[in-house]
């Protein structure tokens, strides 16, 4: 009798501690805890800038040279004014700082126009990762047209040495301003001059920044090992 006792007291303990252990406990990783902390410092940001935030439309990680997660670039509608627009506010993890660009003006010209359906647009500045190492001078171009295909391209010039390319769909298209524009790219194909420039069949995605028609800003990465780059354009050009 007193074994019996034993044993129902044993399954009584065991069915209380599973009753009391603590349920609902996600875990998240490094790189979703930054992305969270860099949304929540472009929000303070924005009002410090006294722009209402409207919602946060997309957060993409920004990583370096090595594949290591260095930032966020987090695109934000917002509200000024009357007027509501989409800004671009970037991250630093090691910083963390947030700085908004593209700032419209005050007057509302921030979304006065509509994206072309259509075009070429270029870019110089200096990009990192993928066939590129810690940084090089490049060349960028972006093509796309109403069949919603776009090309993107960085090349060391003049266009002979390093370079890389990225082909797909486009997902969306958000207009910032006059010529001025966010596009968002499902890659589907890509190519590098490691390999000859072949063109391989590549998941991944791209999000491109034109501003006063020329690319000022990129970052791109596909499944396949060594593609990831990012683009910073140069003041000057």
């Amino acid at each position: 009798m007193f074994k019996q006792v034993g044993v129902w007291t044993g399954i009584t303990a065991a069915v209380i501690g599973v009753a009391l252990a603590p349920q609902g406990y996600a875990q998240i990783n490094e790189q979703e805890f930054q992305m969270g902390r860099a949304r929540e410092a472009c929000r303070n940001q924005a009002e410090q800038q006294r722009l209402t935030v409207n919602q946060v439309v997309s957060t993409m990680p920004i990583s370096g040279s090595g594949g290591q997660m260095i930032g966020s670039d987090v695109i934000l509608n917002v509200r000024r004014g009357g007027n509501t627009y989409d800004v671009r506010c970037t991250y630093d993890n090691a910083s963390r700082s947030a700085t908004i660009a593209n700032l419209p003006d005050s007057n509302g010209s921030g979304n006065s126009t509509t994206v072309p359906t259509e075009g070429s647009f270029e870019g110089r500045g200096l990009a990192s990762g993928s066939v590129f190492g810690n940084e090089r001078e490049t060349d960028a171009m972006l093509s796309f047209n109403s069949t919603n295909n776009f090309s993107f391209s960085l090349a060391v010039p003049p266009g002979t040495g390093a370079q890389v390319n990225y082909s797909g769909r486009i997902r969306s298209t958000r207009s910032t301003g006059a010529n001025s524009f966010v596009l968002r790219g499902q890659v589907q194909r890509f190519a590098s001059s490691a390999n000859n420039l072949e063109v391989i069949n590549a998941t991944g995605s791209c999000e491109i920044e034109v501003f006063d028609a020329r690319v000022i800003s990129s970052t791109c990465n596909t499944r396949v090992r060594d593609s990831a780059t990012r683009f910073a354009g140069l003041k000057q050009f």
